[in-house]
C-alpha cells in the first residue's frame, strides 16, 4: 500500500471516529411522553431539543422540544446537532397517508425564554393543533414541576392539563394535557438551517 493510500486512510478512519465521537447516541434521544386533546391520545419516544433567537422579541429564544414515535438515524441525529429536524420532519410527513398514524406521532413543545432562561410562555402543537398553553404568572407557575436549562442541556419534568378556547377558530375548547420527562442536549440553530 502507497504512502498516499494509507495517509487517506488514516484520514478516513480519524474522521469517522470523530464523528462517532461527537455525534449523541440515538438512546440520548429515548422518551416516553404522551399527549392528548380530547380523547386523541399519543404516546411518543424520541425527543430532540433545538434553540434559536426569537424572531419575535429581541433577548428571548425559542426552545423547542420535538417529539416522535420513532427513532432518529445517525444522518437524523448529525441533522440535529445544526439544530434542525428537517429530516425527522420528513419521515413523519411521509406518514399523511395514515391519518391515524400521522397524528399521533409527533408534538411540539416550545418553550420563549428570557435572557436569564426562565419561561415566559409554552405553546403546544399537535397534528391539527396549536395552542399557548401557558402565558400568565400563574399557568407558568403550573406548566411544570422541575425546569433547568444550562444553555446546551435541558431538564423538564411536566406533567398538566389546560382548557384551550379555540372558539373564535371554531375549534371550541379542547382539552390540552401532557406528561414529559426530559433530560436531553440542545442544538443550537446553525445560520442558513430551516
Amino acid at each position: 500500500m502507497s504512502r498516499t493510500i494509507r495517509c487517506l486512510a488514516v484520514a478516513l478512519v480519524a474522521g469517522a471516529t470523530a464523528r462517532a465521537q461527537t455525534s449523541p447516541a440515538p438512546s440520548r434521544f429515548k422518551t416516553h411522553a404522551t399527549f392528548s386533546v380530547d380523547r386523541q391520545s399519543m404516546s411518543l419516544t424520541t425527543a430532540i431539543a433545538t434553540i434559536e433567537p426569537s424572531r419575535l422579541a429581541p433577548g428571548y429564544s425559542w426552545l423547542r422540544i420535538y417529539f416522535y414515535s420513532f427513532p432518529p438515524s445517525a444522518d437524523d441525529i448529525a441533522e440535529a446537532t445544526r439544530g434542525s429536524v428537517a429530516s425527522m420532519d420528513r419521515k413523519w410527513q411521509s406518514k399523511s397517508s395514515n391519518p391515524s398514524e400521522y397524528n399521533s406521532s409527533r408534538a411540539v413543545l416550545q418553550l420563549t425564554l428570557d435572557k436569564d432562561h426562565r419561561i415566559t410562555q409554552a405553546d403546544l402543537s399537535l397534528p391539527g393543533y396549536t395552542c399557548t398553553v401557558a402565558s400568565t404568572a400563574t399557568e407558568l407557575g403550573t406548566f411544570a414541576q422541575n425546569f433547568a436549562f444550562d444553555g446546551t442541556r435541558v431538564r423538564l419534568a411536566a406533567k398538566n392539563t389546560f382548557l384551550c378556547d379555540m372558539t373564535s377558530s371554531g375549534a371550541g375548547k379542547p382539552s390540552f394535557a401532557w406528561n414529559v420527562n426530559i433530560d436531553l442536549p440542545v442544538f443550537a440553530k446553525a445560520a442558513g438551517v430551516r
